[in-house]
């Protein structure tokens, strides 16, 4: 452990650079920086290859730019066409209307789903980058200066550098942070126990997961497509039996289309939700905003893709039988 390096005139922290000499940030005097400390500088900064990954994967995201509100209104056109296309069917009597209706609301829905999908993934991987910026945050000096996240010791900051690793408890902080977004998330996000690495690769778990449950939540809307738009072509099915059995797959598929507008409206991921993953513990109930979640996302792991699997059988034997009927 290097002791503290102090100013010779003032006994202020000093940050470790480089070169012969630095300045002191409050008092101007001139101290030469020993060898072992510029020789341990060098050290700190030579990072290696999973950690440069992760500082690049950041800054990728980093600029990214996702707005809330287009999230938002891109997850409620789904919902808002299926709610459209059944008020358009239930209210207007035309003879080529179920034509229109799988034209204009069943063939747009998938494709519609999809892109609420795709922009809601980009969401999630923005979000947890923002505020895993904000927990590896370096704490700004009163001159403006940057310092450790956890020890407060002053860091050496080189132009084009994003992430730089304490010289004395070798804690790294994130040094290229905008104010605004800091002070706009720190009251949600705690200070980062663990490494960038591992923090992005939570989030990196975690956006395969939401990948994963997006395609399904896709697929199992456009198979529960086939009968309404066998309906809206095929008139002379156009029976009770069909009707019923219709009925129920519409049903089914607006409370999916609902069930992925609903996630637009759920907090974004945190911190504590990705260092839960990565040290694969239950993520804390004391975190999670009372009445945004409800019991899917209270089970256990196994049920949460049972009862979606078994919903979407059900259907899809529904359809098998309606299909194959006489």
């Amino acid at each position: 452990m290097l002791d503290p390096f102090l100013c010779t005139h003032c006994n202020a922290a000093l940050a470790v650079v480089d070169a012969p000499t630095v300045g002191c940030r409050y008092c101007g005097a001139v101290n030469e920086v020993p060898s072992a400390y510029r020789e341990e500088l060098r050290l700190t900064r030579n990072l290696d290859e999973t950690t440069r990954s992760a500082v690049a994967e950041w800054a990728r995201l980093d600029r990214i730019k996702v707005p809330r509100w287009l999230f938002v209104v891109t997850a409620c056109i789904p919902f808002l066409l299926m709610a459209g296309g059944l008020a358009v069917l239930l209210l207007l009597r035309v003879d080529n209307l179920p034509w229109l209706v799988a034209i204009f609301v069943w063939f747009p829905l998938a494709p519609v789903a999809l892109l609420a999908s795709s922009i809601g993934m980009r969401n999630l991987l923005v979000s947890g980058a923002a505020r895993i910026g904000v927990a590896f945050a370096a704490i700004t000096s009163a001159n403006d200066g940057l310092n450790c996240r956890e020890c407060g010791a002053p860091l050496s900051v080189q132009a084009g550098d994003i992430l730089v690793r304490c010289l004395y408890c070798e804690t790294e902080s994130i040094v290229r942070l905008d104010a605004l977004q800091i002070q706009s998330l720190e009251k949600n996000v705690g200070t980062a126990k663990q490494s960038l690495a591992q923090a992005m690769e939570a989030l990196s778990k975690h956006a395969e997961l939401a990948s994963f449950e997006t395609r399904g939540r896709v697929a199992v809307i456009a198979g529960l497509l086939v009968l309404p738009v066998v309906w809206s072509f095929v008139l002379s099915v156009q029976t009770s039996y069909w009707s019923l059995l219709i009925a129920l797959d519409v049903f089914v598929l607006s409370l999916c289309v609902f069930w992925m507008m609903r996630k637009a409206f759920l907090p974004p991921v945190t911190v504590e939700e990705l260092d839960a993953l990565r040290t694969s513990q239950p993520r804390p109930e004391a975190k999670r905003p009372a009445g945004t979640r409800g019991w899917y996302d209270r089970t256990p792991e196994p049920l949460n893709f049972v009862v979606p699997l078994l919903v979407t059988l059900m259907f899809v034997a529904i359809q098998a039988l309606v299909l194959t009927a006489r």
